[in-house]
């Protein structure tokens, strides 16, 4: 009977497998695994990257749109209120819809929404494409019917903008974060990756759309129209849904869940200080390629002796702009490199330390002569120092926002099952900022020019110090994740 089964080379293996067999069967499982495994890694990676890029995309467009639009109202409207409460109008329908979209991803998935973005998008852009073809030299008096037809047009193409980043930021935040759930050094880069990609859409769009508008001017809006339909194959095309979303449904039943993370004590203490940079940054951009570029001599009779009210081409403007933007961008770069060695109301204080240089050293460089053709006719050395103190108080500004973000997520461990919820305070804050920026600063440059805008730039460098104060005392910033806290 033993000999039977011996020589039975079925039986043996089933009966008697030796542990060379045992291995090779246990290895042959563990290659399956890791490639399963390999494949799913590769496919998630493509998707988080197309869900920044997507981003990326977006952010540019929605920038391009601003600038163009920017500069065509610019050009016929006097008021650097009244247009920027037409441009930030984009913030209302942003308000409105981030809090909802953030829920309703959680239930109904991400990539719907993230699909619909480039769409509604491409909406918003035709219809501002229409208004300026339709009326190319509007005029802002007499208030008459075809003014009021073109400012419905923007304001219906601004708030569909706004409607496409609604529907864009929190189901990408949502969905990058539950792709990168188990992995905290992942999520860390990522979640930088897409600060990086939202700040990098708005400083590379700002040159990019001054190039546009001086080259083929109000038509460049079809340019817009085609980012957002390369976005949209981008996410048709390479963008897996994130399989988790049913287990999530139960943590996000209200609507307005990130709107009721305001109560949170810590939140409520720390919006203040991010509150007042996003206002902050948010006027300088807006406001910015709109005052430099006021047509001479209406700038200098306006606000006379003002270098940086007035004056600049189109291209220099957005030149600037832009400079600031990957200047800033670099600098959030650096700061991660030291942020997880400091406490974060220390890279605080750093970064509104370089706010207060900025603003002193940007005053002064703004009394140096009346406009640029005057300041190129003599040799400016004050202006070569000045320059440097500039560039060195945006790098140390930058590092405001990757602490802010830190400290968001440190305090999304405190709420258990609340941490989409929290993080999608991201885009009702900055919509907030922006529209406060836009609206207050606007209001402060049409008082005193570039000097209004720098008085705004001071009070809300208060707000942020007191606010970071209070978080230092009680020692708010010292919240730590349950992993490195055990």
């Amino acid at each position: 009977m033993s000999q039977t089964l011996i020589l039975d080379p079925d039986v043996s293996e089933v009966v008697n497998p030796t542990s060379s067999q045992i291995h090779d069967q246990e290895r042959k499982v563990s290659e399956q695994r890791q490639k399963r495994s390999g494949t799913s890694t590769r496919a998630a990676g493509r998707s988080i990257l197309a869900a920044i890029l997507s981003t990326l995309l977006l952010r540019i467009a929605s920038r391009t749109s601003f600038v163009l639009l920017g500069f065509y109202l610019g050009e016929h409207f006097t008021s650097a209120t009244i247009v920027a409460l037409v441009l930030e109008a984009f913030y209302i329908s942003e308000l409105a819809l981030a809090p909802i979209v953030g829920s309703l991803s959680d239930r109904m998935g991400h990539k719907p929404f993230l699909f619909a973005a480039p769409l509604v998008g491409s909406v918003a852009a035709l219809c501002l494409a229409s208004a300026a073809l339709f009326f190319p030299h509007p005029q802002a008096t007499p208030f008459d019917t075809r003014l009021v037809v073109l400012l419905l047009m923007v304001l219906v193409g601004r708030l569909l903008e706004g409607a496409a980043t609604a529907l864009n930021a929190p189901a990408s935040l949502g969905y990058l974060t539950g792709a990168t759930s188990g992995s905290d050094k992942l999520r860390a880069r990522v979640m930088t990756a897409f600060e990086v990609a939202t700040v990098g859409g708005l400083a590379l769009a700002i040159p990019f759309a001054g190039k546009v508008s001086s080259l083929i001017g109000t038509w460049g809006f079809f340019v817009v129209i085609a980012l957002h339909v390369i976005n949209g194959v981008l996410i048709a095309r390479f963008l897996k849904e994130n399989a988790q979303r049913t287990t999530q449904v139960e943590a996000h039943r209200s609507l307005t869940e990130s709107l009721s993370m305001l109560r949170h004590k810590r939140i409520f203490t720390f919006l203040p200080a991010w509150l007042s940079i996003n206002a902050l940054v948010g006027a300088w951009i807006t406001l910015s390629t709109i005052m430099l570029t006021y047509a001479e001599p209406a700038a200098d009779i306006r606000h006379p002796g003002q270098l940086l009210y007035g004056g600049f081409s189109k291209e220099v403007a957005t030149l600037l702009l832009g400079g600031f933007g990957l200047l800033f961008l670099a600098g959030m770069g650096l700061w991660m490199l030291v942020l997880p060695h400091l406490r974060r109301t220390t890279v605080m204080f750093i970064g509104l330390g370089g706010l207060s240089l900025s603003i002193a050293s940007l005053i002064l460089i703004n009394g140096l002569a009346e406009n640029p053709a005057r300041l190129a006719a003599s040799p400016q050395p004050l202006l070569l120092m000045l320059i440097p103190v500039v560039v060195l108080g945006v790098l140390l500004l930058s590092g405001f926002t990757p602490a802010s973000l830190t400290h968001l997520a440190a305090i999304s461990e405190l709420i258990p099952g609340k941490r989409g919820a929290v993080m999608g305070l991201y885009s009702v804050v900055l919509g907030v900022g922006q529209l406060i920026g836009a609206s207050l600063g606007g209001l402060c440059v049409d008082l005193n020019g570039f000097y209004g805008l720098m008085v705004f730039s001071v009070v809300m460098g208060l707000v942020a110090l007191g606010s970071v104060v209070y978080i230092r005392v009680n020692g708010h910033d010292l919240i730590k994740s349950p992993a490195k806290g055990k």
